[in-house]
C-alpha cells in the first residue's frame, strides 16, 4: 500500500512540475540584446519581458513547452516558435528595415493646443492591475482642421488609476499609422523606444516628444501603451475574501493606465493580434472605456 501510494505522489508530482522557461534574445545582425521584448504564448495567459541583456525567465507547467510563442518588439520583426525550441537557448530576431529619416531644422514654438485635457473625476477605471500576458493598449486620435496651426506632437499625457493602484513603473509609448484599409494600427511612427517612468505618487506623467518632430497624420494615428512584464514592475499585494480572516497574497503589474469613458471600442495588441477590447457596457453606464491620454500640439 505504501509502494502505491509513493507512485501515486510521484506521477501527480511529474504532471504537475513546473519549470523555469528561460532564453535570450539577440539582434541578429548586430547580436546585441534585444530589450523588452515581450513575449507570450498564444494559448495561455502567460507572458514576460526580456530584460536589459535580453534574458526572460518565466516559471511555467513544462506541459508549456509543447506550445507556441509570440515574441514582439519594437523595431523587429514579430517571431512566433515552439517554446521547446528556444528553452535554454538564444534566439536571434530579424530586425525590421527602414529609410533614414529625414533632417528636421529645430522649430520655435510659439502657439500651442491641448487635445483631451482631463481631471481626476474623469477617470473612470483602469487598465492593469492582473499581470497576464503582454500587452498594448491604444487611443486612436482622429485629425481635425482646427489643428493645422498647430500640426506637431510636443508632449503627451498618460494617467494613472487610484491612488490605491498605483506603483512606480516603467513603460513603453509607442505610435501607430493607421492602416486605410483595416482601421487598425500598422507601422511604428518613429524607431526609438519611448520609455515612460511613474511613482506611486503620480496621477499622470509628463512625456515631451517634441525631439521627434511627429506631424499630425491627416489619417490620424494611436497612441499605445504597452506595459513591460520585468522585475521592477512586479509587486505583491494582500487581500482579504468576503466572509474571511484570512489574508491572501497576490502578484500583480504596474502601471494602472487610467481609463475615461468611450463611444467606440478600442483596440489592444495581445498574443500577436490587434483585437477589439470590449468592456461590459453595463457597468460603465452604456459607454467602453478608453486609456486616459491627452496631446500637446504646437507650431
Amino acid at each position: 500500500m505504501k509502494k502505491l501510494l509513493l507512485l501515486l505522489f510521484v506521477c501527480s508530482q511529474s504532471f504537475s512540475q513546473t519549470i523555469n522557461f528561460k532564453g535570450k534574445l539577440l539582434d541578429k545582425e548586430t547580436n546585441k540584446p534585444v530589450v523588452y521584448a515581450n513575449v507570450s504564448f498564444l494559448k495561455s495567459n502567460r507572458g514576460i519581458s526580456s530584460l536589459e541583456d535580453g534574458t526572460f525567465n518565466l516559471e511555467i507547467d513544462r506541459n508549456l513547452l509543447k506550445e507556441q510563442l509570440h515574441i514582439s518588439c519594437l523595431n523587429y520583426k514579430d517571431t512566433i516558435v515552439l517554446a521547446s525550441n528556444i528553452q535554454n537557448k538564444t534566439l536571434f530576431l530579424q530586425p525590421k528595415s527602414f529609410e533614414l529619416a529625414e533632417v528636421v531644422v529645430s522649430r520655435k514654438v510659439d502657439r500651442e493646443l491641448v487635445i483631451d485635457k482631463y481631471k481626476r473625476r474623469d477617470i473612470k477605471s483602469s487598465f492593469g492591475a492582473l499581470r497576464g500576458h503582454p500587452w498594448i493598449i491604444t487611443k486612436y486620435f482622429p485629425y481635425k482642421k482646427k489643428y493645422k496651426n498647430t500640426p506637431y506632437l510636443n508632449e503627451i499625457w498618460v494617467y494613472f488609476g487610484s491612488l490605491i493602484s498605483r506603483k512606480k513603473s516603467k513603460f513603453r509609448i509607442r505610435f501607430y499609422k493607421k492602416d486605410i484599409k483595416t482601421g487598425k494600427p500598422s507601422d511604428d511612427i518613429i524607431r526609438e523606444g519611448i520609455l515612460a517612468f511613474s511613482r506611486k505618487i503620480d496621477g499622470k506623467v509628463k512625456v515631451d516628444v517634441s525631439k521627434y518632430d511627429i506631424e499630425f497624420p491627416k489619417e490620424g494615428f494611436f497612441i499605445g501603451l504597452e506595459r513591460l512584464h520585468i522585475p521592477y514592475n512586479f509587486y505583491e499585494y494582500s487581500y482579504k475574501k468576503e466572509g474571511s480572516r484570512k489574508k491572501y497574497v497576490s502578484k500583480s503589474l504596474a502601471p494602472s493606465f487610467g481609463a475615461t469613458y468611450a463611444k467606440d471600442s478600442i483596440l489592444i495588441y495581445s498574443k500577436g493580434k490587434w483585437r477589439d477590447f470590449y468592456f461590459p457596457q453595463k457597468i460603465y453606464e452604456g459607454y467602453q472605456i478608453q486609456p486616459a491620454i491627452s496631446l500637446t500640439l504646437s507650431n
